[in-house]
């Protein structure tokens, strides 16, 4: 079974389709009843809240999407999810009885919470205002520059001919200039000239100063890298987004998990896997769905016990891009998915 969370289309803040595919069936199902249960063991409830309590959610209205049902679900069941960063299992109960559960995806960067709908009419109200308001101000300032322009060389188209008759001033101000460059050149020799080491050294170090200051530059190439030498330099989020920007090939990625794995940041590592695996790169899904599968499993900080129904659910997503993938067939039939 795969079980997923996508937006509407368009996209509205605290609405979303709920996609559940039955493997092997391809009947539309007209209403769905289910629980979510997150990794602690607590079942969502209508107010929101997470309790030890199980309870069933019911939702009509089936329709055909991505090949499986889809729902329409609102803000009850769509914000606590948004706000939980833990896995959360799907439970469905089917017309006859028998029950299915897997991992239930979210496509989070395309899902709003109801509590976005503010800020969406806050900005657009915001960009439809901005345009009109700089468009009074250019010409405001294009008149007050060109009235100033016509001023100027009629002032100075006037004094010019008053300025033929000074010709005869040139030798008396060349002359003030030289008198002045010469009692400045004797005032340094006097005064001047044991100052002179002292400046030297100054310009010196001025001019060492640039040669130094490139050195710092590396840094920031250094922090914005997604390599092992940046898992503690940044945060989860940022570093994250510097791998899938990177677009490294799968076994260039797996490196990087392995090494966020054995520092302990399982948040990064199940990130770059989820993200490259939902995103068609089949080895990493396999990869990632043997983290969970008991038959493959090795116990690590980030990955301490196996999970049947989430590798499952990495096999079926494996199944999506390569439908005739026959390490995903044989595994989900030797789980009994």
């Amino acid at each position: 079974m795969l079980a997923k969370i996508i937006a509407c289309q368009p996209a509205a803040p605290g609405t979303a389709q709920l996609m559940v595919r039955l493997r092997g069936d391809t009947a539309i199902l007209p209403d769905l009843t289910f629980t979510l249960c997150n990794n602690k063991q607590e079942y969502l409830q209508p107010d929101g809240d997470w309790s030890s309590a199980p309870h069933w959610f019911t939702v009509n209205g089936g329709y055909a999407l991505a090949n499986g049902s889809g729902f329409r679900i609102g803000p009850t069941l769509l914000d606590p999810l948004l706000a939980t960063a833990s896995q959360v299992q799907i439970q469905i109960k089917l017309p006859s009885g028998d029950t299915r559960n897997t991992t239930l995806q979210l496509v989070r960067d395309e899902l709003l919470s109801s509590g976005a709908r503010g800020e969406t009419g806050d900005y657009s109200s915001s960009s439809m205002l901005t345009p009109p308001a700089p468009t009074a101000a250019p010409v405001a300032e294009a008149e007050a520059v060109v009235d100033p322009e016509p001023v100027v060389p009629v002032i100075h188209a006037e004094e010019r001919p008053q300025q033929k008759s000074g010709p005869s001033r040139l030798p008396l101000i060349g002359a003030a200039v030289l008198s002045l460059v010469v009692i400045a050149g004797v005032l340094w020799w006097f005064l001047g000239r044991d100052k002179a080491p002292d400046v030297v050294p100054a310009v010196q170090a001025q001019q060492e100063t640039p040669a130094d200051a490139p050195t710092p530059a590396p840094e920031p190439s250094a922090h914005n890298s997604c390599s092992a030498e940046s898992l503690n330099n940044l945060n989860e989020l940022d570093f994250v987004q510097s791998c899938v920007q990177e677009k490294f090939d799968s076994d260039k990625l797996l490196t990087i998990i392995q090494a966020a794995k054995e520092a302990k940041k399982c948040g990064i590592a199940q990130r770059l896997y989820a993200n490259r695996a939902q995103g068609g790169d089949t080895k990493i899904a396999l990869v990632y769905a043997s983290e969970y599968d008991p038959k493959f499993h090795q116990p690590s900080e980030c990955f301490k016990e196996p999970d049947k129904d989430t590798a499952a659910y990495w096999y079926e997503t494996v199944l999506q891009t390569e439908p005739g993938n026959q390490t995903a067939k044989q595994r989900l039939e030797e789980l009994g998915k």
